[in-house]
């Protein structure tokens, strides 16, 4: 008889939660792919085989999208919107047509030659996002295999309490699922930025990836784990009475999240008054109902090119004043912050024919691509100035690494407001104009550019990334990335300090912004504003209330005189669980 012991396995948390379920093993059914090489008189047939299926896979792709409209809101959903667009791609079409009239293939063995290709692409640049992007790919083309073939997804039908333990899973497999019926997702490949994260925590599902190969070989379906998905760690065969701890921790889990909605209407203020603004980091006209729900000091930060991403081509004028005005209005008093489009690095439009770099995340990327493509630019302006008349919107300045580039956004901000004075379109000519500082450079030269702008923004995230050289993106090196690092430390104060010498505002913005080790940092150097994800704005207001700003003084000195990452990281997880 084999007796199962108790073990548990590590993963990296991306959707909070813990949850004790029964595991529902998922494998992805691969479609046979035949290739063959065909007679010349079956070219027409084929070509009609392949004709019908994207046909096909199109209306499918139509349906999961209306099914995730209801379940996930229509914001989510909008990625099958990209998925449909990859599929009626035409040159995409044109490839696997003239691998079928010109080298005599069949349908499957086109669509196999032409994946190939694009992976080999991919694999030359080198790139987490565009490995993601592939994997979007063969999912679109696994919808387009299945309809020449008849098969279908086996996700339709899971039990309760069902933990989805898998490789991987994509948008449209997540999208057929009962959310229901789902309890967690234990997947061994992912990463923070996959759309399979980002639908996870938009239903609010705990999630953990990155698990060890072993722990999906050794488990069995209707097996009882124990998914804790804030300190990233399952449990195996739990034994009775670590079932019971963890439901005890569920209850107490459960009830803080109750609790922390009890703070909605507190202000985020210190035991001595010091007030922090506790502002939300958002993407979408959607997401500004979850930062009302929390009573957030407005939008730290609206990522544009997450608005065009859900399209297949760019927003005129009109469009983006409505969403823009939308956002402002629904907001009302605060201030809405919102970045000018910043593409490049990991983010890309489908639609945008940027070039191919060896290194994207120095090369082709936010203002430098708005300053080349300035009708791009002053069309996304007009908008934003139009939009300001409704409210505080103020416009924020990316990846800007010199004066030069920074007074030629001015200029054209000038030029854009002088052509709606003529025009007679009312417009805030007061509007704050402020500059993200994520790039080392800007960091030094904080109190020249202090002098140029109304606030400043630190995108801790790249400003992290480019400070120490280490890829965000890269698990390889995922342990190197932190913001405890004396530098990124000292980088913040310096730039903290040109803005209070210049009397500006300056925020923090990011997955830092959002750290509770850091916050007595952030209280003591004096940022006023901290920009984060939504669900974490309570949490944030809680321990700053705790605190008192004149007893940090001490802790940012000594924190400054540290030379190791990990002494600053100890020595503050220190302070804040005393």
């Amino acid at each position: 008889m084999v007796i199962f012991r108790m073990k548990s396995y590590k993963g990296l948390p991306v959707s909070k939660g813990i949850v004790i379920g029964k595991v529902y093993k998922y494998s992805r059914k691969r479609t046979l792919i035949e290739s063959n090489y065909i007679d010349g008189e079956e070219v027409a047939s084929e070509l009609n085989r392949f004709r019908q299926a994207r046909e096909m896979a199109h209306e499918t792709l139509l349906l999961i999208k209306e099914k995730a409209s209801k379940d996930l809101g229509e914001s989510q959903a909008q990625i099958f919107d990209a998925y449909i667009h990859m599929l009626n791609d035409p040159v995409f079409g044109e490839q696997i047509n003239e691998l079928i009239r010109e080298e005599r293939l069949n349908v499957e063995g086109a669509i196999q030659k032409a994946l190939a290709e694009l992976a080999e692409k991919f694999k030359r640049l080198n790139n987490n996002y565009f490995q993601e992007r592939l994997r979007d790919i063969e999912d679109v083309v696994s919808y387009i295999l299945r309809a020449l073939h008849g098969t279908t997804n086996d996700l339709t039908n899971l039990p309760a309490n069902s933990i989805i333990v898998a490789e991987e899973l994509t948008p449209s497999e997540i999208a057929l699922l009962d959310k229901d019926l789902v309890e967690g997702f234990i997947l061994r490949q992912g990463g923070m930025t996959s759309h399979t994260t980002i639908v996870a925590r938009s239903l609010s599902i705990p999630a953990i990836i990155n698990v060890d190969t072993r722990l999906l070989e050794e488990l069995r379906n209707g097996e009882e784990v124990i998914l804790d998905a804030i300190r990233g760690e399952v449990i195996v065969a739990p034994e009775w009475e670590v079932l019971e701890r963890y439901r005890k921790k569920i209850s107490i889990f459960k009830k803080k999240e109750e609790e922390l909605l009890g703070l909605r209407q507190e202000e985020s203020i210190t035991r001595d008054g010091y007030r922090i603004r506790l502002a939300a980091n958002i993407n979408s006209l959607e997401e500004v109902d979850s930062v009302l729900r929390v009573n957030g000091d407005g939008i730290g930060l609206l990522r544009t090119e997450f608005l065009f991403r859900k399209k297949d081509h760019l927003f005129d004028e009109e469009r983006q004043f409505k969403i823009y005005k939308s956002i402002v209005e629904k907001i009302g008093d605060k201030p809405v912050v919102i970045r000018l489009l910043d593409i490049g690095g990991d983010k890309d439009l489908p639609y945008f024919d940027a070039p191919q770099e060896i290194n994207p995340f120095l090369g082709w990327r936010g203002i430098r691509v708005a300053l080349e493509r300035q009708d791009i630019f002053k069309t996304q302006l007009r908008a934003l100035l139009r939009a300001s008349h409704y409210g505080d919107l103020r416009i924020l300045i990316p990846f800007i690494s010199s004066i030069e580039e920074l007074r030629e956004v001015k200029g054209i901000i000038i030029e854009m407001e002088n052509e709606l004075e003529q025009e007679n379109i009312p417009y805030n000519r007061n509007i704050k104009i402020g500059l993200m500082i994520e790039i080392p450079s800007t960091a030094i030269m904080a109190e020249a550019f202090a002098r140029e702008v109304d606030f400043f923004s630190i995108g801790t995230n790249d400003l992290i990334q480019y400070t120490i050289a280490v890829d965000r993106n890269n698990s390889k090196i995922a342990s190197l990335y932190t913001p405890f690092h004396p530098a990124v430390m000292k980088l913040i104060y310096q730039v903290v300090k040109a803005a209070r010498h210049e009397k500006i505002g300056v925020s923090v913005c990011g997955e830092a912004a959002a750290n509770k080790y850091l916050l007595p940092v952030f209280v003591a150097m004096g940022i006023s504003e901290l920009s984060m994800s939504s669900g974490y704005i309570l949490e944030s207001k809680k321990l700053i209330r705790k605190l008192k700003k004149e007893d940090l003084e001490e802790v940012l000195d000594k924190v400054l005189e540290m030379s190791q990452a990990v002494e600053i990281e100890n020595y503050l997880k220190k302070i804040m669980e005393a």
